[in-house]
């Protein structure tokens, strides 16, 4: 039976659970670049099974969630309780043909704009991280719990990568 998404936020957020956030979110490129070093396009191109993602394409839904999460940080600092839309990752998959993405290059974006975003939450105040957007799926979330989503999305995705290359 397939993962209801109540399910898939209730799992997330309980990789990140009594972990330090803001760790996980910096030192998620550092271990994924350890992954993947080494390897060739092929083997980061090519899907562990049918219908299943390749490392190259969960490097560039990184790349795309991470952009995303940034913009929907910072239209909630600029208005609180903004409403937010959710997206079809795979739609998205899609139209971003990340069958197609270098793998590396997906990383190197993922990496600046972590790196754009982990800047961006060194600077925020104990009341702007209480701010929130109203989300079409996830309902509320303030930037604190967007931080939980997004350490508990990379613990998911870097296990997926160590999963496929074996590692």
């Amino acid at each position: 039976m397939a993962e209801t998404f109540e399910e898939y936020t209730a799992r997330i957020l309980g990789y990140a659970r009594g972990k330090d956030v803001r760790g996980v979110l910096r030192s998620t490129p550092v271990k994924l670049s350890k992954l993947i070093s080494g390897k060739t396009k092929r083997r980061l191109t090519r899907p562990p099974a049918p219908g299943k993602w390749s490392v190259g394409q969960i490097l560039g839904h990184l790349s795309e969630t991470e952009m995303l999460w940034g913009y929907r940080i910072r239209i909630i600092l600029e208005t609180d309780g903004v409403q937010l839309l959710g997206m079809d990752q795979d739609t998205w998959a899609k139209n971003s043909r990340y069958e197609k993405l270098d793998p590396k290059r997906a990383l190197d974006t993922f990496r600046a704009v972590r790196g754009a975003n982990l800047d961006l939450f060194a600077k925020l105040s104990p009341r702007e991280v209480n701010r929130r957007g109203l989300h079409s799926q996830f309902g509320e979330l303030t930037i604190k719990k967007i931080q939980s989503l997004m350490a508990g999305h990379d613990i998911n995705h870097t296990r997926q990568v160590r999963a496929i290359l074996g590692g």
